[in-house]
């Protein structure tokens, strides 16, 4: 089995956190949607140039929360109405809505890090902090998944998983435990029924790496049973790419990698780049966040370009 000890970071994907709206939508938008999670309100309207300046950057702060907070757009132009009703004297104007009451809020347009501190102050008044507590969840499921403890991990792993089913880097996990208990089908039926728009995921394309390798060393054999022969037949490149795959079931990713080095250091060409082509699938197996990767892309260099 593969020794893989990272799991990489990545950001869970959130829908409609961001929307146009109008007085015939407001209730729902905002009076009502704030009643689960904050909403930002912003009134702006096409002549305004610092609402231009505004709104991108409201948007992208927003974005980074990944659905704590919600923001609603209003063009004040078309609905001057709902604008006199809730007293809006200038633009750009941004309300901060809980419970269906506007709680905060602030005029004029304000950089990133402002607008952070605002929402962070909006999430800390609503008794709001989900990212951090999923952060926190996270990582002590990576902490059991790091120390062995893989039965542990996939069960703090399959909690996370019930309330965030979308997010790759918890789906990468689970599918990582699974791989570690030997049950790799699990995973491939895991990885078939995820959404076609995940599976690009840099965490999705490392489980899958890492399944598919898992699956072809559970026939490797033990390093033992290869290296009395390589030592007797050291360009007997089969057998040394056999002892490689033996190492890999054996958890022993740097004496493997040391093998297939070898086979390309002496004959790159050697079965249409085998070697080569192992390694490139071991580095998208182990990860960028491995500690070997590094490494292990510098000595490959180094020999390709010799």
């Amino acid at each position: 089995m593969v020794n893989d000890d990272s799991i990489i970071s990545s950001e869970p994907v959130m829908d409609n956190i961001i929307i146009d709206s109008d007085i015939a939508s407001f209730n729902k938008d905002v009076i009502e949607a704030s009643k689960k999670t904050p909403v930002l309100v912003d009134f702006w309207a096409d002549w305004c140039a610092p609402c231009k300046q505004l709104t991108p950057i409201l948007e992208s702060a927003v974005k980074s929360y990944k659905g704590e907070i919600k923001l609603v757009k209003i063009d004040t132009e078309k609905n001057q109405e709902l604008s006199q009703q809730l007293q809006i004297q200038s633009l750009p104007t941004v309300y901060a809505f809980y419970e269906g009451k506007p709680i905060d809020g602030f005029s004029g347009a304000m950089p990133e890090n402002e607008i952070k501190e605002f929402i962070n102050k909006v999430i800390s008044a609503t008794g709001g902090n989900k990212q951090e507590e999923l952060k926190k969840l996270i990582e002590d499921a990576e902490k059991l998944y790091t120390d062995k403890n893989f039965e542990g991990a996939l069960d703090a792993f399959s909690n996370l998983l019930s309330a965030e089913a979308n997010n790759a880097l918890i789906i990468s996990g689970y599918g990582k435990c699974l791989v570690k208990l030997d049950r790799t089908d699990e995973v491939t039926e895991l990885l078939e029924s995820l959404e076609e728009s995940i599976l690009n995921d840099k965490n999705i394309t490392s489980l899958i790496a890492l399944n598919k390798l898992a699956k072809n060393n559970k026939s490797a054999g033990s390093p033992e049973e290869f290296l009395s022969d390589v030592n007797a037949n050291p360009n007997n490149h089969e057998l040394r790419f056999k002892l490689a795959e033996a190492f890999l079931a054996d958890e022993k990713k740097e004496e493997a990698i040391e093998q297939l080095l070898y086979i390309v250091k002496k004959d790159r060409k050697w079965e249409e780049d085998k070697a080569r082509k192992k390694i490139i699938e071991l580095i998208e197996a182990f990860g960028e966040d491995d500690p070997l990767t590094p490494s292990i892309r510098l000595k490959l260099s180094s020999i390709l370009f010799a």
